[in-house]
Protein backbone atom coordinates (compact mmCIF):
# COMPACT_ATOMS: atom_id res chain seq x y z
CA UNK A 1 0.00 0.00 0.00
CA UNK A 2 1.41 3.40 -0.99
CA UNK A 3 2.17 6.05 1.60
CA UNK A 4 -0.45 8.34 0.05
CA UNK A 5 -3.16 5.70 0.51
CA UNK A 6 -2.15 5.27 4.14
CA UNK A 7 -2.32 9.04 4.58
CA UNK A 8 -5.78 9.25 3.02
CA UNK A 9 -7.10 6.44 5.23
CA UNK A 10 -5.57 8.15 8.26
CA UNK A 11 -7.24 11.53 7.70
CA UNK A 12 -10.62 10.46 6.26
CA UNK A 13 -12.32 9.96 9.68
CA UNK A 14 -11.40 13.48 10.81
CA UNK A 15 -12.65 14.92 7.52
CA UNK A 16 -15.95 13.11 8.06
CA UNK A 17 -16.27 14.48 11.58
CA UNK A 18 -15.77 18.02 10.26
CA UNK A 19 -18.49 17.55 7.62
CA UNK A 20 -20.91 16.46 10.35
CA UNK A 21 -20.06 19.40 12.63
CA UNK A 22 -20.27 22.11 9.97
CA UNK A 23 -23.52 20.68 8.60
CA UNK A 24 -25.09 20.90 12.06
CA UNK A 25 -23.75 24.40 12.69
CA UNK A 26 -24.77 25.84 9.32
CA UNK A 27 -28.29 24.49 9.72
CA UNK A 28 -28.49 26.03 13.19
CA UNK A 29 -27.28 29.52 12.31
CA UNK A 30 -28.32 30.12 8.70
CA UNK A 31 -32.09 30.06 9.21
CA UNK A 32 -34.75 29.75 11.88
CA UNK A 33 -34.99 26.21 13.32
CA UNK A 34 -36.92 23.69 11.28
CA UNK A 35 -38.91 20.80 12.71
CA UNK A 36 -36.69 18.39 10.76
CA UNK A 37 -33.57 19.78 12.44
CA UNK A 38 -35.14 19.66 15.90
CA UNK A 39 -36.34 16.08 15.38
CA UNK A 40 -32.87 15.03 14.25
CA UNK A 41 -31.20 16.71 17.21
CA UNK A 42 -33.67 15.05 19.60
CA UNK A 43 -32.58 11.56 18.61
CA UNK A 44 -30.94 9.66 21.45
CA UNK A 45 -27.24 10.47 21.67
CA UNK A 46 -27.19 12.85 18.70
CA UNK A 47 -26.34 16.06 20.55
CA UNK A 48 -24.04 14.26 22.97
CA UNK A 49 -22.07 12.94 19.98
CA UNK A 50 -21.00 16.37 18.75
CA UNK A 51 -17.31 16.29 17.69
CA UNK A 52 -14.63 17.14 20.27
CA UNK A 53 -17.20 17.21 23.11
CA UNK A 54 -14.62 15.66 25.46
CA UNK A 55 -11.83 18.01 24.33
CA UNK A 56 -13.49 21.36 25.03
CA UNK A 57 -15.17 22.66 28.18
CA UNK A 58 -17.18 25.07 26.03
CA UNK A 59 -18.51 22.33 23.75
CA UNK A 60 -19.20 20.06 26.73
CA UNK A 61 -21.17 22.72 28.60
CA UNK A 62 -22.99 23.83 25.46
CA UNK A 63 -23.98 20.28 24.55
CA UNK A 64 -25.31 19.83 28.08
CA UNK A 65 -27.56 22.89 27.78
CA UNK A 66 -28.87 21.92 24.33
CA UNK A 67 -29.49 18.33 25.40
CA UNK A 68 -31.31 19.42 28.57
CA UNK A 69 -33.54 21.79 26.62
CA UNK A 70 -34.47 19.19 24.01
CA UNK A 71 -35.23 16.56 26.66
CA UNK A 72 -37.33 18.82 28.87
CA UNK A 73 -39.37 20.53 26.15
CA UNK A 74 -41.96 19.26 23.72
CA UNK A 75 -40.01 20.74 20.84
CA UNK A 76 -42.68 20.04 18.22
CA UNK A 77 -45.37 21.86 20.17
CA UNK A 78 -46.35 25.23 18.71
CA UNK A 79 -45.45 27.01 21.95
CA UNK A 80 -41.87 25.75 22.08
CA UNK A 81 -41.42 25.98 18.31
CA UNK A 82 -42.53 29.62 18.35
CA UNK A 83 -40.30 30.32 21.35
CA UNK A 84 -37.25 29.09 19.43
CA UNK A 85 -38.23 31.02 16.32
CA UNK A 86 -38.63 34.23 18.31
CA UNK A 87 -35.28 33.71 20.05
CA UNK A 88 -33.57 33.34 16.65
CA UNK A 89 -35.47 36.25 15.08
CA UNK A 90 -34.90 38.84 17.79
CA UNK A 91 -31.16 38.07 18.04
CA UNK A 92 -30.33 37.76 14.33
CA UNK A 93 -33.07 39.32 12.19
CA UNK A 94 -35.03 42.03 14.02
CA UNK A 95 -37.19 44.13 13.94
CA UNK A 96 -35.55 45.59 17.04
CA UNK A 97 -31.85 46.30 17.64
CA UNK A 98 -30.00 43.02 17.25
CA UNK A 99 -28.36 41.67 20.39
CA UNK A 100 -26.11 39.31 18.40
CA UNK A 101 -25.74 40.53 14.80
CA UNK A 102 -24.56 37.56 12.70
CA UNK A 103 -22.40 39.47 10.19
CA UNK A 104 -18.63 39.69 10.32
CA UNK A 105 -18.70 43.37 9.33
CA UNK A 106 -20.79 44.18 12.41
CA UNK A 107 -17.72 43.32 14.51
CA UNK A 108 -14.86 44.44 12.27
CA UNK A 109 -16.26 47.55 10.57
CA UNK A 110 -16.13 50.68 12.77
CA UNK A 111 -19.50 51.91 11.46
CA UNK A 112 -20.94 48.35 11.69
CA UNK A 113 -22.20 48.71 8.10
CA UNK A 114 -22.96 45.75 5.85
CA UNK A 115 -21.71 45.13 2.29
CA UNK A 116 -18.40 46.85 3.07
CA UNK A 117 -14.78 45.70 2.55
CA UNK A 118 -15.24 42.85 5.05
CA UNK A 119 -18.11 41.49 2.98
CA UNK A 120 -16.11 41.76 -0.26
CA UNK A 121 -13.17 39.89 1.27
CA UNK A 122 -15.49 37.02 2.13
CA UNK A 123 -16.98 37.11 -1.35
CA UNK A 124 -13.52 36.77 -2.92
CA UNK A 125 -12.94 33.59 -0.91
CA UNK A 126 -16.30 32.23 -2.11
CA UNK A 127 -15.61 33.06 -5.75
CA UNK A 128 -12.47 30.90 -5.90
CA UNK A 129 -14.73 27.89 -5.37
CA UNK A 130 -17.70 29.30 -7.33
CA UNK A 131 -19.71 29.31 -4.11
CA UNK A 132 -22.84 31.40 -4.64
CA UNK A 133 -24.58 32.09 -1.31
CA UNK A 134 -28.31 31.70 -0.92
CA UNK A 135 -30.05 35.07 -1.44
CA UNK A 136 -26.93 36.44 -3.16
CA UNK A 137 -27.10 40.22 -3.32
CA UNK A 138 -29.80 40.41 -0.66
CA UNK A 139 -28.02 38.81 2.29
CA UNK A 140 -24.48 40.01 3.02
CA UNK A 141 -21.90 37.35 2.18
CA UNK A 142 -20.29 37.63 5.62
CA UNK A 143 -23.36 36.26 7.45
CA UNK A 144 -22.19 33.62 9.92
CA UNK A 145 -24.51 30.98 8.51
CA UNK A 146 -23.14 31.48 5.00
CA UNK A 147 -19.55 31.31 6.23
CA UNK A 148 -20.34 28.04 8.02
CA UNK A 149 -22.06 26.74 4.87
CA UNK A 150 -18.95 27.61 2.85
CA UNK A 151 -16.76 25.65 5.28
CA UNK A 152 -19.19 22.73 5.01
CA UNK A 153 -18.95 22.79 1.20
CA UNK A 154 -15.15 22.80 1.39
CA UNK A 155 -15.25 19.88 3.84
CA UNK A 156 -17.29 17.93 1.28
CA UNK A 157 -14.83 18.96 -1.44
CA UNK A 158 -11.92 17.75 0.69
CA UNK A 159 -13.49 14.29 0.93
CA UNK A 160 -13.99 14.23 -2.83
CA UNK A 161 -10.26 15.00 -3.23
CA UNK A 162 -9.46 12.01 -1.02
CA UNK A 163 -11.72 9.78 -3.09
CA UNK A 164 -9.84 10.92 -6.21
CA UNK A 165 -6.50 10.49 -4.39
CA UNK A 166 -5.70 14.10 -5.24
CA UNK A 167 -3.22 14.97 -2.51
CA UNK A 168 -2.25 18.37 -3.94
CA UNK A 169 -5.90 19.36 -4.40
CA UNK A 170 -6.74 18.20 -0.88
CA UNK A 171 -3.91 20.21 0.61
CA UNK A 172 -5.02 23.34 -1.27
CA UNK A 173 -8.57 23.03 0.05
CA UNK A 174 -7.37 22.55 3.63
CA UNK A 175 -4.96 25.50 3.38
CA UNK A 176 -7.83 27.68 2.12
CA UNK A 177 -10.08 26.48 4.95
CA UNK A 178 -7.40 27.33 7.50
CA UNK A 179 -6.99 30.81 6.00
CA UNK A 180 -10.76 31.38 5.97
CA UNK A 181 -11.01 30.24 9.57
CA UNK A 182 -8.22 32.54 10.72
CA UNK A 183 -9.21 35.57 8.63
CA UNK A 184 -12.98 35.39 9.03
CA UNK A 185 -14.69 32.95 11.41
CA UNK A 186 -12.17 33.40 14.22
CA UNK A 187 -12.55 37.16 13.84
CA UNK A 188 -16.33 36.91 14.17
CA UNK A 189 -17.26 33.96 16.36
CA UNK A 190 -15.69 34.82 19.75
CA UNK A 191 -17.57 38.13 20.20
CA UNK A 192 -20.68 36.88 18.42
CA UNK A 193 -20.96 33.78 20.59
CA UNK A 194 -20.51 35.80 23.79
CA UNK A 195 -23.30 38.16 22.73
CA UNK A 196 -25.50 35.24 21.79
CA UNK A 197 -24.93 33.27 25.00
CA UNK A 198 -25.59 36.41 27.05
CA UNK A 199 -28.80 37.39 25.25
CA UNK A 200 -30.39 34.05 24.33
CA UNK A 201 -33.72 33.40 26.03
CA UNK A 202 -33.56 29.63 25.50
CA UNK A 203 -30.99 27.10 26.67
CA UNK A 204 -30.97 25.78 23.12
CA UNK A 205 -29.36 28.89 21.66
CA UNK A 206 -27.30 29.63 24.75
CA UNK A 207 -25.81 26.17 24.40
CA UNK A 208 -25.31 26.38 20.64
CA UNK A 209 -23.34 29.60 21.12
CA UNK A 210 -20.92 27.68 23.33
CA UNK A 211 -20.75 24.72 20.95
CA UNK A 212 -19.94 27.06 18.04
CA UNK A 213 -17.20 28.92 19.91
CA UNK A 214 -15.59 25.73 21.17
CA UNK A 215 -15.68 23.97 17.81
CA UNK A 216 -14.26 26.85 15.76
CA UNK A 217 -11.34 27.07 18.16
CA UNK A 218 -10.59 23.34 17.96
CA UNK A 219 -11.15 23.12 14.21
CA UNK A 220 -8.08 25.29 13.66
CA UNK A 221 -6.05 22.67 15.53
CA UNK A 222 -7.71 19.92 13.49
CA UNK A 223 -6.70 21.64 10.24
CA UNK A 224 -3.15 22.09 11.47
CA UNK A 225 -3.04 18.37 12.30
CA UNK A 226 -4.40 17.40 8.87
CA UNK A 227 -1.87 19.60 7.06
CA UNK A 228 0.93 18.22 9.20
CA UNK A 229 -0.04 14.67 8.22
CA UNK A 230 -0.10 15.64 4.54
CA UNK A 231 3.35 17.17 4.89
Amino acid sequence: MSSDLVTFEQILPLLGVRVFAYDWLRRTFLTEPTKDLLQTMSQEGFVEGFPFVDDSELIHEGVGKVSKYLKEKDILSEEVYNQLHWDYTRMFIGPYELSAPPWESAYLNKERLLFQEETLNVRRAYLKYLFLPKDYGHEADDHLGLELDFMYQLCELAISKVNKQDKAGLKEVLVDQKSFLEEHLLMLVPDFSKNMAKNAQTQFYEGMAMVLAGFIELDLKALEELLDILG
